[in-house]
């Protein structure tokens, strides 16, 4: 039996979203601030950061991403 090639495909962007939301989180929390993952299907986003943390948070984010980025190309 096959599996349907769009549900699988559907599955791994899930699993990858999932991935990503979790290493946001611990990078946040690594960094100190409070950062949580939401649960189910929350209108306001996939990540919950306190009001406080929020401009720390998204510099830490943007960091990361370029940080990543220049190690891959090199």
């Amino acid at each position: 039996m096959s599996r349907n090639p769009t549900a699988q495909k559907s599955i791994e962007s899930h699993k990858k979203h999932e991935e990503l939301i979790d290493k946001a989180v611990k990078l946040g929390e690594g960094a100190g601030l409070d950062v949580n993952a939401t649960l189910g299907n929350d209108p306001k986003g996939d990540v919950r950061v306190a009001a406080r943390d929020k401009d720390a948070f998204l510099k830490l984010l943007g960091d990361t991403i370029d940080s990543n980025r220049k190690k891959r190309n090199g």
